[in-house]
């Protein structure tokens, strides 16, 4: 079994922006959808479309355990976590949990699964031109 090259710092370092760009873009949107000021699908399912490439990016910057895997499992990683996270909203939610309002919605699982691949085309680019270089 053949090991990849560790990625250069340069390119985990912009993974880790990329990464935290996205996660941090949620929060204006997550904002907007409280006060209620637009009640759009695209508004309704940028978190998931943010969340998993953002988690994707931030596991492809560090250096730690899960550095040592490759892209591809990295990517069913994050995809299976996408996955259970949107599915685990069907559950009952004990004490003060079952208050807070969450609806699942089949849009948000399939922008789950979206992000995940549109995450991996970008990063693979990403890789294959940092060691092209």
């Amino acid at each position: 079994m053949s090991q990849t090259p560790p990625l250069s710092a340069r390119t985990r370092r912009l993974f880790g922006w990329m990464g935290a760009v996205c996660l941090l873009a949620i929060i204006p949107i997550k904002l907007v959808r409280v006060a209620g000021a637009a009640r759009s699908l695209a508004l309704g399912v940028a978190p998931s479309l943010l969340g998993p490439a953002g988690l994707l990016f931030l596991l492809l910057s560090g250096s730690g355990r899960l550095a040592k895997h490759s892209l591809l499992q990295q990517t069913f990683l994050v995809a299976t976590l996408a996955v259970i996270l949107e599915l685990l909203q069907l559950c009952p939610r004990p004490g003060l949990l079952s208050y807070v309002h969450y609806t699942f919605d089949y849009f948000d699982l399939i922008a789950s699964l979206v992000s995940v691949t549109a995450a991996y085309l970008i990063a693979a680019a990403i890789i294959k031109r940092s060691r092209s270089q």
